[in-house]
Order: C-alpha cells, then structure tokens, then sequence
C-alpha cells in the first residue's frame, strides 16, 4: 500500500488562480533530498530489460481498472449537494478506492483548465520518457523537478516548470506519454502555455493511479520519484490543518497562484488514507468569487467524496 512504504499522509496538490497575480502554482518531484540521480529501472513493471536501453512493457495501457457505479455516482452527487448546495455548479469531483477499483464521478464530462496541476502530469511524462530510454534521473532534471513540486509559488518554480515543460516534447511529449498512461481527455496546451492545459476529473484519477496504484505502466522507482517528491513538499510546507480534521489523515497542500480566468480556481488532487484504504480524489472548480470561498468548498467537496464512498471501506 502506498502509505505502508511511505508513512500516513494526504499528497495534495491545490493551484489557485485569480483573476489578477502572478503566474505561478505546485507541482510534483522525485524522492531523497539530496540524492543527485535518481535511478529509475527500466521496464513497465519496474525490471530490467538486459541494458538494452529499450523499454519492454509488461502491462498494457491502462493497467488500473476502475469499476465505475451509478450507484455510487448518486452517492457522492447526494453528498456533494448536501454540503455545497448550488455551489456544486462550480466543481467536477472523482474519487475512487485504490484497493477495489470502486469509483464515482460527479458532472464527469465538464472540462477545466489544469493550471498547476499540469505539474503532475509533466513529471509522470518525464519518468515515463526516462523509462523509455535512459537509466537514471540527471541531477539537472532533479533539481527542476524538485523545484516544481516543492517551492510553491515563486518565479524560479515557473521556471523549473517551463525548463521540464520544454524537456519532455511540451504538448507531443505530454499527449505521447498520457496516451501510454491511460489519460485520453486532457488536452495540452499550447506551445509554452502548460498552464492551458485543458483535463477532466477521470483523466486526473487515472494519473493518481498511475501513480498510487501497483499495476501501472510507472514502475516502482518512478512512482516513489513523484511520490516522494509530493510527500516530502508536504512535510516541508504544511498547510490547510481544517482539511486534515475534516477526513482524519495528515493532510499538506502544495499551492500557488496564478492569471487566469476571472474569478479564481482551485484544482486538488489527494491521495487520502481512509479506514486501510487508499482513496484517489480529484477536484477541479472554477468561477470562486473569492480564494477563501474556493478553498473552503474543495475541502468541503473532499470531505464530501471521501464520505460517499465510505460503504466500499
């Protein structure tokens, strides 16, 4: 189980943008702090093909099966109704348990610009391309990644984002990897413009499970990379204790800010420990009058999606 090997913790990604502010936002990196590679196996499921420098990949695309419920649907559109009301117009939510494969979607069709969470998907890219063709992770490309995930809002995260963005192919590199990742709704955006990425709440729960779950087309070394990246910027910048109260696990948030659409919005993506379970959650939302009124329903719509799911546990 991913918290067995990586201690209890809720790795979350927030981005906020608003109407005005600088462009910034998080994003997601590798695992010990000072190591300067990281060695990253070949093969899909973590071995090594000989030193051919050719990726064998053992499991097909998608290798995580959801089990999608109408049931549960309902169950987590109750939810999310009970505690947002008519705020609920202004999020697409997923959830799903790592352990049975039982997912929920709400408004599962809406599309919603990535922002900063375009950052996870980046780095998945990179380890997926590094699996491909190379045996390790370079110092350089640790430390932008590291910058990405860990330093939260300042120009040299942009930077670092910008710097990775360009490594990995920019929009092909990214529509390339996802295809083998099993994402087949997010739209990169264009050119430089990452943050314009356009993505859907399934598409974000399959990219926590490419992360979370064991059978995945990254291996062990690339997950506990981005992993460990995540949890490490959460040990290091703490944040939103109300969420940890809330759904009764460590909770950290990576945060940023950026120009955007009017209003502001939020994008979460969660790793929750419930009950020995692993739940994937997902909330995208946007069209927030004001920050604080955002973050509180995407902890409220987080709480809600954890609690619909509470008769799988």
């Amino acid at each position: 189980m991913v918290f067995t090997a990586m201690a209890t913790f809720v790795v979350g990604l927030a981005v906020v943008a608003a109407k005005t502010g600088a462009r910034a936002g998080t994003g997601l990196p590798l695992v010990a702090a000072s190591a300067p590679t990281v060695t990253v196996s070949q093969g899909g499921q973590g071995g090594n093909n000989g030193g051919t420098g050719k990726q064998e990949v053992a499991a097909p695309v998608g290798t995580w099966s959801a089990r999608p419920s109408q049931a549960l649907n309902a169950r987590l559109t109750e939810a999310l109704q009970a505690a947002l009301g008519t705020r609920t117009a202004h999020l697409s939510v997923g959830v799903a348990d790592l352990a049975t494969g039982a997912e929920a979607l709400f408004q599962r069709g809406e599309r919603y610009e990535a922002g900063g969470i375009t950052r996870a998907d980046i780095l998945a890219a990179l380890l997926y391309q590094y699996q491909q063709s190379r045996p390790a992770m370079d110092s350089t490309d640790f430390g932008l990644a590291a910058e990405m995930i860990e330093s939260g809002s300042r120009p040299a995260t942009a930077t670092a984002t910008a710097s990775l963005w360009k490594a990995i192919g920019q929009g092909d590199g990214l529509t390339a990897a996802n295809q083998a990742l099993g994402l087949t709704d997010t739209t990169p955006g264009p050119g430089s413009a990452w943050r314009r990425t356009g993505t859907t709440a399934a598409d974000q729960l399959q990219l926590l499970a490419d992360l979370a779950a064991t059978r995945s087309v990254l291996n062990p070394a690339s997950r506990a990379c981005e992993l460990g990246l995540m949890i490490r910027a959460a040990a290091v910048r703490p944040s939103d204790p109300a969420a940890a109260a809330s759904l009764g696990a460590s909770y950290a948030v990576n945060g940023g800010r950026q120009a955007d659409l009017p209003g502001f919005v939020i994008n979460r993506l969660s790793i929750i420990e419930r009950a020995g379970h692993e739940l994937l959650v997902v909330v995208l939302s946007r069209n927030w009058p004001t920050q604080a009124a955002g973050r509180s329903a995407v902890r409220a719509a987080d709480a809600a999606a954890v609690s619909s799911m509470a008769g799988t546990l």
